[in-house]
C-alpha cells in the first residue's frame, strides 16, 4: 500500500468517524426551561439561551428560515416554532419529546416572567365569623 492510499484511507476513516459522532450526537440536544430562559444543550453543554421575555409566539407551524435544534433525525410531529422578538433568525425550531408539555411548561414559565407568579385562589373562604351578640369563639366550649 502506497503512502497516498494509506492518507486516503486514514482520511476516510476520520469522514466517516466525524459523520456516525455528528449524527449520534443529534440525539444528545435537550432543551431545559428555566426561571428566565430555555437553555439549549448539545453533549450536556449549553450551547443555546433565549430569553423568556423575548420570545413573542410559541407555535407548532415549522417556517424555513429558522434556526434549528432537532433531537431526532425524523422530525415529523414534534416540531414547536418559538418566535423571537429579535435575532437574525427569529424563528427557533426544537423538538421536544412530548411538545404540546413542553409548550405549555414554556407558556406558564414565560406568564411567570412577563406577569409574576399568579397566585391561585382556589382557596375555601375562611369560616364564618361568629355573629356579634355571641361571647363564645368557635372553639370554646361552654362550661
Amino acid at each position: 500500500m502506497s503512502d497516498f492510499q494509506r492518507q486516503l484511507l486514514y482520511v476516510s476513516l476520520v469522514v466517516i468517524g466525524a459523520s456516525i459522532f455528528l449524527t449520534w450526537s443529534i440525539t444528545t440536544i435537550r432543551y431545559h426551561i428555566t426561571a428566565t430562559r430555555l437553555k439549549v444543550t448539545w453533549l450536556g453543554l449549553p450551547v443555546r439561551w433565549i430569553r423568556l421575555d423575548s420570545i413573542k409566539h410559541i407555535g407548532i407551524r415549522p417556517v424555513f428560515w429558522a434556526e434549528r435544534w432537532p433531537n431526532v433525525l425524523s422530525d415529523k410531529g414534534r416540531i414547536l416554532a418559538i418566535r423571537r422578538r429579535a435575532g437574525l433568525f427569529k424563528t427557533l425550531l426544537i423538538t421536544p419529546k412530548h411538545p404540546f408539555q413542553f409548550k405549555a411548561s414554556l407558556e406558564q414559565a414565560r406568564g411567570n416572567v412577563l406577569h409574576g407568579p399568579r397566585a391561585q385562589s382556589n382557596e375555601k373562604p375562611s369560616s364564618p365569623k361568629p355573629e356579634s351578640g355571641s361571647t363564645r369563639s368557635n372553639h370554646e366550649t361552654a362550661i
